[in-house]
């Protein structure tokens, strides 16, 4: 059964709305602005802290309120003025992952191509580098105090490189959407290992060639370029035909 919060230890302000969407969020922002922090006191960055160890170590089945109160060595119910629920901490939690990412350089000197591929890869390792928290990604908006921290400076990236309002916000959103669906995949049902690769090859080529020729001969080139190789070559493309696009106006 899903971990209930002691009332006794739960905020009067807890978010009412969806967990995970803008007007969760706004709510959350207005209630860490009313919250004091005490001296000694549990933080929600240690709280973080904790989860993600528990996600790294043992994926997210082992995250529960409970688990993070015996790794903190206090009991769960201290917890909920922090976090309301299990839901809020792994909203919170993917938060607190992006905290993690480098942004690179910006400013009007800064090239808007090279900075934001090294966004984009930067993005990509830090979610590789958790990868139990990726299918997280789509359970809600990505509106913590961090995710505004990378769209901020993507878009800042773009438009101080003069690309309109508009051409900056479909370049940056095209470009993050591109890190995240190959990461699911990468890191989904659909990844491969090289052992799956060579059963696929294996399967491709016994295919009979009358009706699958194109299949059975390229069996190898199908199979042969891994994740990461995938990403380089979509970013490349995107990035190319983005910076077409500004050449042809």
């Amino acid at each position: 059964m899903p971990e209930r919060p002691n009332p006794r230890h739960e905020p009067s302000s807890e978010p009412s709305a969806p967990v995970g969407s803008a007007a969760w969020w706004s709510e959350r922002y207005a209630v860490r602005a009313r919250q004091r922090s005490r001296a000694g006191g549990i933080t929600l960055g240690a709280i973080m802290d904790a989860s993600l160890h528990i996600a790294d170590e043992q994926g997210l089945d082992a995250l529960t309120m409970r688990a993070v109160g015996e790794r903190m060595g206090l009991r769960h119910t201290s917890l909920y003025r922090h976090v309301p629920s299990r839901e809020a901490l792994l909203v919170e939690l993917v938060d607190h992952m992006l905290g993690e990412i480098a942004l690179p350089d910006s400013g009007p000197a800064t090239d808007w191509r090279a900075g934001t591929e090294a966004g984009a890869r930067e993005y990509r390792r830090v979610l590789l580098a958790h990868r139990a928290l990726v299918p997280l990604l789509t359970r809600g908006q990505l509106l913590g105090p961090h995710a505004l921290r990378a769209r901020e400076h993507g878009l800042r990236l773009l438009t101080d490189a003069g690309w309109s309002a508009e051409s900056a916000v479909r370049i940056y959103l095209t470009v993050t959407h591109h890190v995240v669906g190959t990461v699911l995949l990468d890191t989904g049902g659909a990844a491969r290992t090289p052992g799956e690769r060579a059963a696929m090859t294996g399967l491709f080529t016994s295919l009979p060639a009358r009706t699958h020729p194109l299949l059975t001969a390229h069996a190898a080139l199908l199979n042969g370029v891994d994740g990461d190789g995938e990403f380089d070559f979509g970013l490349r493309c995107l990035l190319e035909g983005i910076a077409a696009t500004r050449e042809s106006h």
